[in-house]
C-alpha cells in the first residue's frame, strides 16, 4: 500500500508509544502504585486515539477509545493494578500493534481477539461507573468550596478556543475536536469568535482564523478536557470549570486576542456570564491591572507550592517542545543512500588523489588534503547518522521474557548493561531475531525451575543479562545466565550418538560447547513450544555470520552459561590498512591492527622455520600469507618481510606480508555469489587506482588460525625452546 508522508509518520510514532506502553506496563507490574507509569501507559492510548482520529482511521479510535477508559478508571484508583490487568493491557498493546500494522500492509484483523479484548475491557471496567460519578460529584464540590464568593452563576465549564493559523497545514479538523468533546458531555452552548478575521487584502486561505466560545455540561475532570486539545500545536486553549470565580474570567479576557467588550459580549450570548458579572470582570480588570502569579497566591487562590511545581512544568514543556524542534525524522533509506553516495564520493577522492600525487603539483595536493578531510568528517558523520543504542534492541526483551517466563512457571528477570553502546541500525535489525533465540534459549535449558534452584542454594528468581561494549573494533553483545551451565559430557554424548563426532575423537570443552551449533543438535528431552527440535542454534550462528560477526559459548557447569557475540561496527565504511602480498592488494581493518613489524632476513628464515615469533617476550604465531592464501612464491621480494599483528577476542596473531602501503579508506562492497562459502575475507573494495582489493576478514582468519593448531602448538614453547635474543625493529 502506497502510503502519504504523514500516515507513515503517525504509524512510525505509534509504534514508539506502543514501545513506550509496553516498557511502562513491565515497570508497573514491579510498582504497581506508581502514578507516572499510570500516565505513561494512558498518554500512549490516548495520543495514539487522538492521531488516528485525524487521519479518520475509525477501527483503531473505536478500540482505544475503550482502552482509554479503563486506563482512565485505573488512573483514578478505582481499579487496582494486578497481573491479569497488565497481562490484558499486553495483549492490547499487541492489537494496537496489529491494527496499525493493518495501514502497511492490509493485512488481516483478528476479529476474534478484539472481541475478546473488548469484553475483557468492559469486564474490568463493569461495577465500576457508580464510583466513578461519586468521585466527580467529590471533586466538584470541592472547587465549589474553594470560592471566593465572587463566582459565576453558570454550572457548565467554559472553553475558549482560538486554533493556530497551521492548523489547516497541520493536517488537523476541527470537527475531531467537537466529536470529542461530544463524547465528554452536551456542547450546551457554542459561537464563534471570527471578529480577528483579515480583510480580503490580507487574507490568507491557508491559514486558519477559526475561533469558538462554547459551554460544556460534564462530570469529566479538567485534564480530560484539556487533552482533547493536545494535538493542536500553537492554538490558544482556555478551560474554566463550572462556577468559576469572575477573576478568572477576567483574566481570559487579557489572554484572548479580540476587544473585552467584543468577547464579554460573546460570552453573554452563550451564557458564560451575565451582564452584571462581565462589567465586574471588566472593572477588576481596570482597577488591578492584570493578574501574575504573585497576584493570585497573594489573594490565596493559588498555593505557593502549587505555583511554583506549576511554572516548573511550563518550564520542562518548552525545554521538551524545543527538543522536539530540534529533531527530523528521515526514513532510513535515505540515510542507506546517502551512505552510499559517500562511499562512492570516497572511492572518486581516492582516484583522484592518485591523479594528484602523480603530478607533483603543490596547489593540488594541498586541495586533494582539504577535500580528503572534509570527505573523511562527511563520512564519519553520515555513518553517525545509523548509529543507534542497542537499548532500543535489549528493552524489547523485557516483554519475550515475561511472556516466556509465565509459560515455562518460572521466576526470570532481565539486566541491562551499556544501552547506550552504538551500533549501526543495519546490523541492529539483523541481530535482534538471533538475540531473540538465545535469550529464549537460556529461559528453557538453562534457567531451572524456581523449587529446583531453591534445593541448590541460589534465588528462585533467574536472571537473564544483556551487556555491550566495544572492543578492538568490535562490538561484544554478551547474553548470559545463572542457570545450569553445560554439562560437557552430556553434550558430547548427545553428539555422539546422533554422528555428529566420532567415538575415538577427543574435543576440548570449548569445542564441546560449540556443537550446539550444529543443525539437528538439541539437549531438550521433550519438544515443546520453546524449543526441542534442534532447529535454530545453527540458524543464530549463520545469521551473525553473516554479519561479519562470530559466537562462542562460555560455561561453568551449575553456574551458567554466556554467549558472546562480536560484530563489526558497521557494515558500510571502513578505515583500513593497506597492504600487498606477491602482486595482489588487500586491506585489513585498521581497529584490529596492533602494529608492524618488519623482519631482516635472517629473522624471516627463522619465521618460515618456525611459523612463529618472540615478539617481545610473547608468543606471536604467524601465518604465511601466500601460503595460506595460495599464490605462488617466486612472485614474492625476496629481500624483506612485514609482519602485521592483528588482534581479535584477545588473541594476537601475526600476518606474513610483502609490502604496507599505509592507511585507507575502504568502502565495502558484497563478494558476488561465485565467492559464496570462501572464508577469509569480508568483502571487497576499490582503490584509488582503480585496482580491487579484498578486504580481510580477521576473526575469520584467527579462528582459521586456531582451527589448524597454529597457535594452541605453542603453549610449551617457554619450556622447550630458547628465546632468540635477536631484536626485532618496528616499522
Amino acid at each position: 500500500m502506497l502510503l502519504d508522508e504523514n500516515t507513515r509518520i503517525f504509524i512510525s510514532e505509534s509504534y514508539e508509544l506502543l514501545d513506550d506502553m509496553e516498557k511502562a506496563l513491565l515497570e508497573l507490574e514491579r510498582s504497581p502504585n506508581d502514578a507516572d507509569l499510570i500516565n505513561r501507559v494512558f498518554r500512549a492510548a490516548h495520543t495514539i486515539k487522538g492521531s488516528a482520529g485525524l487521519f479518520g482511521f475509525v477501527n483503531i479510535i473505536e478500540f482505544t477509545h475503550v482502552v482509554e477508559n479503563l486506563l482512565d478508571d485505573v488512573r483514578n484508583c478505582l481499579i487496582p493494578i494486578t497481573g491479569d490487568l497488565i497481562s490484558l493491557f499486553m495483549r492490547v498493546k499487541d492489537h494496537i500493534a496489529s491494527l496499525i500494522k493493518n495501514l502497511v500492509d492490509d493485512s488481516e484483523i483478528d476479529v476474534n481477539e478484539e472481541k475478546i479484548l473488548l469484553g475483557r475491557l468492559n469486564s474490568f471496567k463493569a461495577g465500576g461507573d457508580e464510583k466513578i460519578q461519586e468521585a466527580e460529584v467529590v471533586a466538584t464540590d470541592v472547587e465549589v468550596e474553594s470560592g471566593s464568593g465572587d463566582q459565576v452563576e453558570s454550572e457548565c465549564w467554559h472553553i475558549s478556543i482560538r486554533l493556530g493559523e497551521d492548523t489547516f497545514r497541520l493536517g488537523f479538523s476541527p470537527l475531531v475536536m467537537f466529536d470529542q468533546l461530544r463524547a465528554l458531555g452536551e456542547i450546551v452552548s457554542i459561537r464563534m469568535a471570527n471578529e480577528s478575521m483579515p480583510s480580503m487584502d490580507s487574507y490568507d486561505p491557508e491559514n486558519c482564523y477559526l475561533g469558538w466560545e462554547l459551554t460544556l455540561k460534564s462530570g469529566v475532570d479538567k485534564n480530560t478536557i484539556a487533552e482533547v486539545f493536545d494535538f493542536f500545536d500553537g492554538s490558544r486553549i482556555s478551560i474554566l470549570p463550572p462556577r468559576s470565580r469572575i477573576s478568572d474570567y477576567q483574566r481570559m479576557l487579557e489572554e484572548l486576542p479580540e476587544n473585552d467588550q467584543v468577547l464579554g459580549q460573546l460570552l453573554i450570548e452563550i451564557g458564560a456570564l451575565t451582564e452584571n458579572e462581565l462589567q465586574q470582570a471588566l472593572r477588576h480588570q481596570e482597577e488591578n491591572g492584570g493578574l501574575s502569579g504573585e497576584i493570585l497566591v497573594r489573594q490565596g487562590a493559588v498555593q505557593p507550592e502549587v505555583m511554583g511545581k506549576a511554572i516548573e512544568k511550563q518550564q520542562k514543556l518548552r525545554s521538551d517542545k524545543q527538543s522536539e524542534l530540534s529533531f527530523v525524522r528521515v526514513a532510513s533509506e535515505k540515510l542507506d543512500k546517502l551512505v552510499t553516495l559517500v562511499g562512492e564520493l570516497i572511492i572518486s577522492g581516492a582516484k583522484v588523489s592518485q591523479i594528484a600525487s602523480d603530478r607533483s603539483d603543490d596547489e593540488l595536493a594541498k586541495s586533494m588534503e582539504s577535500m580528503t578531510l572534509a570527505l573523511e568528517n562527511m563520512r564519519e558523520t553520515a555513518l553517525g547518522l545509523r548509529m543507534v543504542p542497542v537499548a532500543n534492541t535489549f528493552n524489547r526483551f523485557h516483554r519475550v521474557v515475561r511472556d516466556t517466563a509465565k509459560d515455562l512457571k518460572k521466576k526470570i528477570r532481565v539486566e541491562v548493561y551499556g544501552g547506550e553502546t552504538e551500533l549501526d541500525k543495519t546490523v541492529i535489525d539483523k541481530i535482534g531475531d538471533p538475540l531473540v533465540h538465545l535469550i529464549r534459549n537460556s529461559m528453557d535449558h538453562g534457567i531451572e525451575k524456581p523449587a529446583d534452584r531453591a534445593r541448590s542454594g541460589k534465588p528462585e528468581e533467574g536472571v537473564i543479562t544483556l551487556k555491550a561494549f566495544h572492543e578492538t573494533g568490535t562490538i561484544v553483545i554478551e547474553v548470559s545466565d545463572d542457570g545450569g551451565g553445560l554439562n560437557p559430557q552430556k553434550l558430547l554424548s548427545i553428539a555422539r550418538s546422533r554422528g555428529l563426532v566420532r567415538e575415538d575423537e577427543i574435543l576440548t570443552n570449548e569445542e564441546i560447547y560449540n556443537l550446539i551449533f550444529e543443525p539437528g543438535f538439541s539437549t531438550a528431552d521433550t519438544v515443546s513450544n520453546i524449543s526441542g527440535r534442534g532447529v535454530g542454534m545453527d540458524v543464530v550462528r549463520r545469521n551473525i555470520e553473516s554479519l561479519r560477526g562470530s559466537v562462542v559459548v562460555r560455561s561453568v557447569l551449575g553456574k551458567g552459561v554466556s554467549m558472546i557475540i562480536r560484530l563489526p561496527l558497521t557494515l558500510a565504511i571502513i578505515d583500513g590498512f593497506h597492504i600487498r602480498i606477491a602482486s595482489e592488494s588487500f586491506i585489513i581493518p585498521l581497529d584490529m591492527m596492533e602494529e608492524c613489524v618488519t623482519l631482516n632476513e635472517q629473522q624471516r628464515k627463522r619465521a618460515n622455520s618456525q611459523n612463529y615469533i618472540n615478539l617481545r617476550d610473547e608468543v606471536l604465531p604467524l601465518i604465511q600469507m601466500d601460503d595460506y592464501l595460495g599464490i605462488s612464491k617466486n612472485t614474492k621480494s625476496a629481500t624483506r618481510m612485514n609482519v602485521v599483528v592483528v588482534k581479535f577476542a584477545g588473541k594476537k596473531l601475526g600476518l606474513l606480508v610483502d609490502e604496507l602501503y599505509g592507511e585507507a579508506q575502504a568502502v565495502i562492497k558484497p563478494l558476488g555469489r561465485v565467492f559464496q562459502g570462501v572464508r577469509g575475507f569480508a568483502g571487497f573494495t576499490i582503490l584509488g587506482s582503480g585496482q580491487l582489493a579484498l578486504i580481510m576478514d580477521i576473526p575469520d582468519l584467527v579462528k582459521s588460525a586456531v582451527e589448524r593448531e597454529q597457535i594452541d602448538q605453542y603453549q610449551q614453547y617457554r619450556t622447550d625452546v630458547n628465546i632468540d635474543d635477536n631484536p626485532i625493529s618496528l616499522h
